[in-house]
């Protein structure tokens, strides 16, 4: 059966419009990836999330962005969490200093939405928060992709909590519903990823194109379900946003608008319903 690949519109909060003017840093991407908990915050280990995430990070780096990465005891939340929202905050000189974004970590769903988890405690904190981030120039930063390698990051019912985020500027959030899997299995299309998004096709689309996967009795995959948002200041514009490449440098525009592309009816091995038909 093929699938389809679905567009859902809606009418997003009435969030700032995002300020304008060019940035002359070189083009870069950030990566973050655990894979063994053995600092002061707890997770199971995951051998090839690293693999993974530095798949993509290679990739960009061939095709001409400049890499910036920190891993493993480095991964702490003021490095991902807005100083709008929190003095300590440090993000417009690390995540949302660059381009595009990955983190490979492990998730789960909170009261707000995402919560993602660090190696080492900062701020008396082993967990990211949805509502500590806020992304793209408006905020101070720069990032127009942000894509996260985590479980239940796009939870569906949760999804109107990136919203906010987006009032920072960001174009294209990028996470899962249900949960996603770590192996070896899953390596190239972290770098087809990278590939599609800079030569072929938007950077929303190829998210969810390469990371779903169908749980059949001939192959090691799970059922994943990976969902993207695009935000404009219209419907039109806020469709159209996934077909952005890494390097088009679109302009900023208000994230009034949301698009949400996914697997029509995916349905999660675990940690959620089926998507919408």
């Amino acid at each position: 059966m093929k699938a389809t690949r679905k567009a859902l519109l809606c009418a997003g909060l009435a969030l700032t419009a995002l300020g304008a003017g060019g940035n002359a840093m070189a083009d870069s991407v950030w990566s973050s990836a655990i894979t063994k908990w053995d600092g002061d915050c707890s997770g199971s280990q995951r051998d090839w999330w690293d693999d993974m995430c530095m798949a993509w990070r290679h990739e960009m780096d061939d095709r001409g962005f400049v890499p910036v990465w920190q891993n493993f005891s480095l991964v702490r939340v003021s490095k991902y969490t807005d100083p709008s929202i929190a003095a300590w905050g440090i993000d417009n000189s690390r995540l949302d200093g660059q381009d595009a974004g990955l983190i490979c970590t492990h998730g789960s769903v909170d009261s707000v939405g995402w919560a993602g988890s660090m190696h080492t405690k900062d701020q008396g904190e082993c967990k990211l928060n949805v509502n500590q981030m806020k992304l793209g120039k408006a905020s101070g930063g720069r990032l127009r992709f942000f894509h996260m390698s985590s479980c239940q990051s796009m939870q569906w019912d949760k999804r109107q909590a990136w919203y906010g985020v987006a009032n920072g500027g960001v174009h294209v959030i990028a996470g899962f519903h249900g949960l996603m899997y770590i192996g070896s299995q899953y390596v190239d299309e972290y770098e087809d990823l990278a590939a599609d998004g800079t030569a072929s096709k938007g950077v929303g689309k190829a998210w969810v194109d390469n990371m779903h996967h169908v749980d059949h009795w001939y192959n090691s995959y799970k059922t994943i379900c990976p969902v993207s948002l695009g935000f404009g200041n219209t419907a039109a514009r806020s469709a159209d946003v996934l077909n952005e490449r890494y390097a088009s440098k679109w302009s900023d525009t208000a994230a009034s608008w949301v698009t949400a592309r996914y697997i029509s009816g995916c349905d999660p091995s675990t940690g959620g319903g089926a998507l919408p038909n």
